[in-house]
């Protein structure tokens, strides 16, 4: 009985991948927001960069997940760049927010 289990978990995990790449980028940014608003609002650090590094630790999954939809949407490799820069001062930005803490 538990063998047939095991190769259901077995399964599931291969297909999990798969599943993860076919995310909307709606979704995959209101995913990125509710991790970012989660680790924000943690009591661990009290200074905005260290909570800054802590979230994007926290959510990289989210955070590359939504980098690599907004690079796939840029035509030009410097428009892929400024693409992750604006991520990243978006990242900064609602970290702040959400913690209340300034620079």
């Amino acid at each position: 009985m538990t063998r047939p289990f095991i190769a259901a978990l077995a399964l599931a995990s291969l297909a999990a991948p798969a599943f993860a790449e076919s995310v909307p980028a709606d979704i995959a940014e209101g995913r990125l927001r509710g991790c970012l608003l989660a680790s924000a609002t943690s009591p661990t650090q009290s200074d905005l960069n260290a909570k800054v590094i802590e979230a994007r630790a926290f959510c990289g999954a989210q955070i590359k997940r939504v980098r690599e939809n907004r690079a796939a949407a840029a035509s030009t490799a410097s428009a892929k760049a400024e693409a992750g820069r604006k991520l990243d001062a978006e990242i900064a930005q609602a970290v702040a927010n959400f913690s209340g803490l300034t620079s």
